[in-house]
């Protein structure tokens, strides 16, 4: 990394006094449960990025996806690293067939129990909130996010159209004509006050 031997020390001393690490002269360095946890969460976060610049932004080189996850590592909160979980369908493995560590945020939407249902199975009136995008195929991905369709935000559908034609759902305050192919890859957490509010307001006009 062309660190000198003299500041790789330093640093080290530093992390030992802040209990991330162990450190003995001249025989090594090993973390402590605080820096092992620290550990996981980059690297969790590396492969994430990597799963996401490959999949979602279209990164073909894997050495130029590698080297931008290392920059961004860093940088992302953990709302943002919930938020790319949930875009790539919570991964288990990054591009190079390294496994993703598990997540440890208690309150990670991507780690909700209770399973998402796809928009195109839900009835007219019904809605929720996006939870993923089950897209292998990287193209569909990109689709979708450019039309709006991105975890964390509300989507309800309006109307089934007829003999196999789109579905017209709202998202967020805009109205969308989406092939059924395209719903069923939009994966909704359900949210039933939303249903039977629709239902009310349907029956009550």
């Amino acid at each position: 990394m062309k660190i000198a031997p003299a500041s790789v020390t330093e640093m080290v001393q530093k992390l030992a006094g802040e209990e991330y690490l162990i450190y003995e002269r001249y025989q090594g360095v090993k973390l402590t449960g605080k820096g092992l946890k620290i550990a996981k969460k980059i690297k969790r976060r590396h492969r994430l990025l990597e799963r996401f610049l490959v999949d979602v932004v279209g990164v073909k080189h894997p050495t130029s996806s590698h080297e931008e996850a290392c920059r961004l590592e860093h940088v992302i909160s953990d709302d943002s690293e919930c938020m790319i979980c949930q875009l790539t369908n919570n991964p288990k493995f990054c591009p190079d067939g390294d496994p993703i560590p598990v997540c440890e945020e208690p309150d990670c939407p991507s780690c909700i129990s209770k399973p998402p249902i796809s928009l195109k199975d839900l009835k007219e009136g019904e809605g929720g909130r996006i939870a993923f995008l089950k897209c292998e195929e990287p193209n569909n991905i990109r689709r979708l996010i450019s039309m709006g369709f991105v975890p964390g935000r509300d989507v309800m559908v309006e109307e089934h159209t007829p003999i196999g034609g789109p579905i017209l759902v709202k998202l967020q305050d805009s109205r969308i004509a989406l092939a059924k192919e395209y719903a069923d890859l939009i994966l909704i957490d359900k949210d039933d006050r939303k249903a039977k509010s629709a239902r009310r307001s349907k029956s009550s006009g």
